[in-house]
């Protein structure tokens, strides 16, 4: 379903986003094929979302069109973006053929965030050789947290960039034969309520019957790590055998521009509010 939506009027202190949003990216907003909930809606080949009442989705074609005018790098993995009408904030599933995760590991909260350090300093490199801020990891927002029976792992970094607050609220779920990531962009200064719509929405994320995690038979793939690397960026530290931290560093260039921008255009008002009529 295509809806029409109006944007606001932006005001003086958001005008960084403001500046480089162009009617033209207007117009292609206005194009998107926006599905409106209540709805069910298929996300890859091995799960569904039930899009919530007030709620907007996107399939990954149009996904990446908006994450451009947001000024984020395209990925190499099929995004799916969800958010209120409002787009107070977004979220983003992507899914990824791990195999089958064990997750039976225990989470060390020092060491894991020691990693982030670690990586951050020297993501930094690269941020600074792209003309970004540096960055620097505060702590815990929310400290990593696995829930067993619904096999879902939460966390949360609290950095800064310039002076920019930056937390992103990160979300792993296991299935059968790979994880989903579940990605919160929001506002610093509505985050406890936005991690709570956040949470509540994706409830109305499923593993089609075949592909959950209690599905799994032997002789199914397994992978070769457990939630701690998860955390730290799955089978790329396996790839590289130089520690968690050196996972960090090859993706700070593209994901924390995500967090950044996104935020941005957010505060900015981008599709404040939905239109009601349908095109």
């Amino acid at each position: 379903m295509k809806t029409i939506f109006k944007l606001l009027a932006l005001v003086l202190s958001v005008q960084l986003f403001a500046s480089s949003a162009t009617e033209r990216d207007r117009n292609i907003m206005m194009n998107l094929d926006w599905i409106k909930g209540p709805t069910k809606v298929s996300v890859g080949s091995n799960a569904t979302f039930d899009v919530p009442k007030g709620f907007i989705f996107l399939n990954p074609k149009d996904t990446e069109t908006l994450m451009e005018i947001f000024q984020n790098p395209r990925s190499s993995q099929n995004r799916y973006y969800f958010s209120p009408e409002d787009m107070s904030w977004f979220g983003l599933f992507s899914y990824e053929n791990t195999g089958y995760i064990k997750d039976d590991e225990k989470i060390d909260d020092y060491k894991a965030l020691e990693s982030f350090k670690r990586g951050t300093q020297e993501g930094n490199k690269i941020r600074i050789k792209n003309g970004w801020e540096p960055m620097k990891i505060l702590g815990w927002k929310y400290r990593p947290f696995y829930d067993s029976q619904t096999q879902r792992l939460t966390w949360a970094i609290d950095a800064i960039s310039g002076n920019e607050p930056i937390i992103n609220y990160n979300t792993r779920i296991l299935g059968r034969s790979g994880v989903t990531s579940v990605t919160l962009v929001a506002s610093p200064n509505n985050l406890e309520k936005d991690i709570r719509e956040f949470k509540n929405s994706i409830n109305g994320y499923r593993f089609n019957r075949d592909d959950t995690y209690a599905s799994f038979k032997e002789g199914d793939k397994v992978a070769e790590y457990g939630l701690m690397a998860l955390i730290a960026g799955g089978a790329a530290a396996v790839a590289t055998k130089k520690g968690l931290w050196a996972v960090i560093v090859g993706a700070f260039a593209a994901f924390w521009k995500l967090i950044i921008a996104g935020a941005i255009a957010l505060l900015a008002g981008i599709g404040k509010f939905f239109g009601k009529k349908d095109s």
